[in-house]
């Protein structure tokens, strides 16, 4: 229980810090998480860093295997980027909060004081640069504790948002291991309706 406190806890410190000086927190395994996630955490830190920049970036780089990205806007400026949704932050913070949720199998204390801890970005960048509002999006979301009462089921985690608007590019993202086994199978229902 301690352990996860300390994790989750120096997990908050390295969010709220400077993206240029990012670094992952203490006891965050970045083994566990897929080559091809990491790729998808990369660009979407590179696809939020221009909204959040309110348009042109000096800077704006991320490496899978690392994790290390830089996001300076065209004034030079380098924002904090761990309150928006789709930045390495709040990827971090989602797979942080599995991970300490996994190690506390069984115990609702530890799986409480993960949920204590975790708070991770909710700003939608994207959104609020189209409509030119941030009153939309809440600072931050504490995720929703997922608990189970069979240890061999897999603990979930999920982000209840606090904004009304909603971003295609999540939606077509979490669609796009999808996409192909549906087109076969249109392809072939087609196939079998001509034929």
């Amino acid at each position: 229980m301690l352990f996860s406190i300390v994790l989750l806890s120096t997990l908050a410190v390295t969010v709220l810090g400077s993206n240029s000086t990012y670094t992952l927190p203490a006891g965050f395994n970045i083994g566990l998480v897929k080559p091809d996630e990491l790729n998808s955490w990369c660009q979407g830190q590179r696809n939020e860093c221009p909204s959040i920049c309110k348009g042109a970036t000096r800077q704006n780089t991320c490496e899978p295997s690392t994790l290390n990205f830089n996001c300076i806007c065209a004034d030079g400026s380098t924002p904090d980027v761990s309150p928006y949704i789709q930045t390495v932050p709040f990827y971090v913070c989602e797979e942080s909060y599995g991970q300490c949720i996994a190690s506390h199998p069984n115990d609702i204390q530890g799986q409480r004081a993960c949920k204590k801890a975790a708070t991770c970005g909710s700003k939608n960048a994207s959104a609020e640069d189209t409509t030119m509002s941030s009153s939309t999006t809440a600072a931050s979301t504490t995720l929703a504790m997922a608990t189970s009462t069979d240890s061999s089921k897999t603990s979930s985690s999920s982000v209840a948002a606090a904004s009304t608007t909603t971003n295609a590019a999540v939606t077509l993202g979490s669609l796009e291991g999808y996409s192909t086994g549906f087109m076969a199978t249109v392809m072939f229902l087609a196939a079998r309706l001509f034929l």
